[in-house]
C-alpha cells in the first residue's frame, strides 16, 4: 500500500486537476465547445498524420480546421487548462 506505486490504468482515482488530466480536449468538452465525438474525430486526424509519418498538427488545428471550435473558443479552453496547471502547481 505504498503511496508511490502508480497503475498505467489510473482512471479510477479522482485527480480530475492534476495536471496530466487537464488536457486541452477534454476541457473543450467540459466546456461544451465540442463534442467527444467531435474530439474523438479530431484525436483520429492526429493520430493517422502521425502513423503516416507526417507531423501531427495540434488539437486545436485540427479542431479549427474541422470548424468544431472558433479561435475565441479555443483561446479560452487554452485560459482554462494554464488555471488548472497554475492551481495544481501551487498545491
Amino acid at each position: 500500500m505504498s503511496k508511490s506505486s502508480k497503475s498505467p490504468k489510473g482512471n479510477n482515482d479522482n485527480h480530475d486537476q492534476e495536471p496530466s488530466r487537464t488536457l486541452l480536449g477534454q476541457i473543450l468538452v467540459e466546456l461544451d465547445y465540442i463534442t467527444i465525438y467531435q474530439l474523438d474525430e479530431a484525436l483520429r486526424i492526429q493520430r493517422e498524420d502521425k502513423d503516416c509519418g507526417r507531423e501531427a498538427k495540434p488539437l486545436g488545428q485540427i479542431l479549427l480546421e474541422l470548424g468544431y471550435c472558433g479561435p475565441n473558443q479555443l483561446i479560452r479552453a487554452i485560459q482554462v487548462q494554464a488555471e488548472y496547471r497554475k492551481a495544481q502547481a501551487s498545491k
